[in-house]
Protein backbone atom coordinates (compact mmCIF):
# COMPACT_ATOMS: atom_id res chain seq x y z
CA UNK A 1 0.00 0.00 0.00
CA UNK A 2 0.99 3.21 -0.80
CA UNK A 3 1.03 5.85 2.25
CA UNK A 4 -0.46 9.42 1.39
CA UNK A 5 -0.52 12.51 3.12
CA UNK A 6 -3.00 15.14 2.97
CA UNK A 7 -2.52 18.43 4.74
CA UNK A 8 -5.92 20.21 5.53
CA UNK A 9 -7.73 16.97 5.04
CA UNK A 10 -10.60 18.16 6.99
CA UNK A 11 -11.72 21.01 4.81
CA UNK A 12 -13.72 20.65 1.79
CA UNK A 13 -11.47 19.48 -0.92
CA UNK A 14 -9.03 17.37 1.55
CA UNK A 15 -11.99 15.48 2.41
CA UNK A 16 -13.16 14.58 -0.71
CA UNK A 17 -9.49 13.66 -2.05
CA UNK A 18 -9.26 11.23 0.84
CA UNK A 19 -12.67 9.83 -0.19
CA UNK A 20 -10.96 9.03 -3.82
CA UNK A 21 -7.91 8.03 -2.88
CA UNK A 22 -9.80 5.17 -0.21
CA UNK A 23 -12.24 4.28 -2.68
CA UNK A 24 -9.10 3.02 -4.96
CA UNK A 25 -8.21 0.50 -1.98
CA UNK A 26 -4.50 1.00 -3.27
CA UNK A 27 -3.73 3.77 -0.23
CA UNK A 28 -3.11 4.00 3.65
CA UNK A 29 -4.17 7.95 3.90
CA UNK A 30 -2.79 10.11 6.70
CA UNK A 31 -3.73 13.35 7.47
CA UNK A 32 -3.17 16.61 9.41
CA UNK A 33 -5.59 18.14 11.60
CA UNK A 34 -5.23 20.65 14.03
CA UNK A 35 -6.75 20.32 17.16
CA UNK A 36 -9.41 23.23 16.74
CA UNK A 37 -10.64 22.27 13.17
CA UNK A 38 -14.09 21.03 12.67
CA UNK A 39 -14.36 17.64 11.10
CA UNK A 40 -17.58 17.22 9.53
CA UNK A 41 -16.38 16.67 6.92
CA UNK A 42 -14.37 13.50 7.36
CA UNK A 43 -16.76 11.68 10.21
CA UNK A 44 -18.18 9.25 7.54
CA UNK A 45 -14.64 7.74 6.97
CA UNK A 46 -12.47 8.81 9.85
CA UNK A 47 -12.39 5.11 10.72
CA UNK A 48 -10.23 4.11 7.47
CA UNK A 49 -7.81 7.17 8.38
CA UNK A 50 -4.66 7.43 10.44
CA UNK A 51 -4.99 11.20 11.93
CA UNK A 52 -2.45 12.86 13.25
CA UNK A 53 -2.81 16.39 15.22
CA UNK A 54 -0.40 18.83 14.38
CA UNK A 55 0.27 22.40 12.76
CA UNK A 56 1.86 22.74 9.47
CA UNK A 57 3.20 26.35 10.75
CA UNK A 58 5.66 24.41 13.58
CA UNK A 59 8.68 23.24 11.82
CA UNK A 60 9.73 20.62 13.98
CA UNK A 61 5.99 18.40 14.35
CA UNK A 62 6.56 18.70 10.54
CA UNK A 63 9.65 17.23 10.65
CA UNK A 64 8.34 14.65 12.81
CA UNK A 65 5.63 13.71 10.87
CA UNK A 66 6.98 13.31 7.87
CA UNK A 67 9.71 11.05 9.11
CA UNK A 68 7.76 8.41 10.52
CA UNK A 69 5.23 8.00 7.54
CA UNK A 70 7.70 8.39 5.21
CA UNK A 71 4.94 9.50 2.64
CA UNK A 72 4.59 8.40 -1.05
CA UNK A 73 2.71 11.26 -2.16
CA UNK A 74 1.88 14.86 -0.11
CA UNK A 75 -0.91 16.76 -1.49
CA UNK A 76 -0.46 20.03 0.60
CA UNK A 77 -3.81 21.71 0.93
CA UNK A 78 -3.61 23.00 3.87
CA UNK A 79 -4.03 27.14 3.88
CA UNK A 80 -5.72 29.77 5.53
CA UNK A 81 -8.41 30.26 2.46
CA UNK A 82 -11.13 32.64 4.12
CA UNK A 83 -10.40 35.77 2.81
CA UNK A 84 -12.57 37.69 5.17
CA UNK A 85 -9.97 36.43 7.83
CA UNK A 86 -7.19 37.18 5.90
CA UNK A 87 -7.69 40.86 6.02
CA UNK A 88 -8.37 40.75 9.93
CA UNK A 89 -5.20 38.56 10.43
CA UNK A 90 -2.81 38.76 7.17
CA UNK A 91 0.72 38.05 9.36
CA UNK A 92 -1.35 34.71 10.83
CA UNK A 93 -2.04 34.18 7.15
CA UNK A 94 0.98 34.86 5.43
CA UNK A 95 2.56 32.64 8.49
CA UNK A 96 0.17 29.51 8.06
CA UNK A 97 0.40 29.83 3.84
CA UNK A 98 4.12 30.85 3.21
CA UNK A 99 6.10 29.57 6.31
CA UNK A 100 4.13 27.06 6.47
CA UNK A 101 4.18 25.40 3.03
CA UNK A 102 8.08 25.74 3.63
CA UNK A 103 8.08 23.54 7.06
CA UNK A 104 6.87 20.96 5.01
CA UNK A 105 9.15 21.31 2.10
CA UNK A 106 11.94 21.72 4.41
CA UNK A 107 10.61 18.49 6.60
CA UNK A 108 10.60 16.65 2.91
CA UNK A 109 14.05 17.42 2.42
CA UNK A 110 15.40 17.17 5.32
CA UNK A 111 14.21 13.50 6.14
CA UNK A 112 15.27 12.67 2.06
CA UNK A 113 11.79 11.44 1.67
CA UNK A 114 11.19 10.75 -2.13
CA UNK A 115 7.83 11.84 -2.03
CA UNK A 116 5.62 13.25 -5.07
CA UNK A 117 4.34 16.61 -3.81
CA UNK A 118 1.58 17.96 -4.82
CA UNK A 119 0.55 21.72 -3.99
CA UNK A 120 -2.28 23.00 -4.49
CA UNK A 121 -4.83 25.28 -2.22
CA UNK A 122 -1.52 27.10 -0.38
CA UNK A 123 -2.36 30.59 -1.69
Amino acid sequence: MKRVLITGITGFVGSHLAELLLSNGEFEVYGIERPRSKNENILHIRNKLKLFEADIRDAASMYRLIKEIEPHYIFHLAAQSFVPHSFTAPQETLVTNVIGTLNVLEAIRHNNVDSAMHLAGSS
